[in-house]
């Protein structure tokens, strides 16, 4: 009985813990962002998120890390989208904004190379206002 009560309590403790993890799923949020689309198209990559209105590619710092273990010589990128400027605007945007990324110019990223997005994605969800 003792242990069955100590499994829960450690159960609920981690829940906890991770519930207090920081994604930003809405316009005024900061840190990792939800992401209401993903596409990687024409050597940019095309990114959904909330806006009321002000947020553009200035709202978001985009992290870059090189990722060990790469394939055949090819190295392997890993985005992850950080909103770092709250959107105080109240325009009623209800599908969000498409940002796009130039992979060369905006991310350095040229030659060949494989790529992965650490942000969450929440497809066929508008974003939150």
């Amino acid at each position: 009985m003792k242990r069955t009560v100590w499994a829960l309590v450690m159960v609920l403790v981690f829940a906890g813990a991770c519930s207090g993890l920081s994604f930003a799923d809405g316009q005024r949020q900061l840190g990792e962002a939800v992401l209401g689309s993903l596409t990687v198209k024409d050597g940019a990559v095309v990114v959904n998120v909330a806006s009321g209105g002000c947020t553009d590619t200035n709202s978001f710092k985009v992290h870059v890390v090189r990722s060990e273990g790469t394939e055949g010589g090819i190295p392997h990128y890993v985005l992850t989208f950080e909103r770092v400027a709250a959107d105080d605007c109240k325009a009623l945007l209800l599908n969000g904004v498409d940002l796009v990324f130039d992979l060369e110019k905006d991310l350095g990223l040229s030659g060949q190379y494989t790529l992965s997005v650490a942000n969450r994605v929440r497809p066929g969800k508008k974003p939150q206002q």
